[in-house]
């Protein structure tokens, strides 16, 4: 009983510091994307760490937390990106429906779930990314698209099974309640 009455009060009450989660996982991300996680260090195994607190916030946000942090930190992507203007911002959104599809599916807390969850995901999110270009331009081919998205996918996917829990801890030790569905209130 007192469960439900917790998850009853955490449904009830706005999102939790949401704006500094997102704006401080963004600096952080593109900080750590730009210092460690560089092309000339892994190659086209890079892993794509937007991507991965991006399908975070897509499958663990509260219900009404969903969209607006995986658009924000498309829009954030985007700012600090060279590419196209708003296509992370977009391909975001559409990650965020996906995933709300595949959470129905597979449960998000067992490990082996996301890492297939992140794999699909970052794949989809970069082919996406990889043929608005072609569609602009400024294409790198589509047999080198596929095989780069899948290089990040690759590397993406275990870094997902270590940072989502190491995620959760730190939301639970910050405050931020956690209702039913294992929904965190951001």
């Amino acid at each position: 009983m007192a469960y439900a009455h917790r998850a009853a009060w955490a449904r009830s009450q706005g999102p939790v510091c949401r704006w500094r989660i997102i704006v401080g996982s963004g600096i952080s991300l593109a900080m750590l994307q730009a210092m460690v996680f560089t092309p000339e260090r892994f190659g086209d195994f890079t892993p794509d760490l937007y991507s991965i607190m991006a399908l975070y916030f897509a499958l663990f946000a509260s219900r009404h937390g969903r969209y607006v942090p995986s658009l924000a930190l498309g829009l954030i992507r985007d700012f600090l990106s060279m590419g196209l203007i708003g296509t992370y911002g977009v391909l975001y959104s559409l990650l965020h429906k996906a995933s709300e599809k595949a959470r129905g599916k597979l449960d998000p807390d067992r490990l082996p779930n996301i890492l297939i969850m992140a794999v699909a995901g970052t794949f989809l999110v970069n082919f996406g990314y990889h043929a608005m270009l072609v569609v602009a331009g400024d294409g790198i081919g589509w047999s080198n698209a596929i095989t780069r998205c899948g290089c990040i996918a690759i590397a993406t996917g275990p870094f997902a099974v270590f940072l989502y829990p190491l995620i959760h801890f730190v939301l639970g030790r910050i405050g931020i309640p956690r209702a039913a569905g294992g929904y965190w209130n951001i």
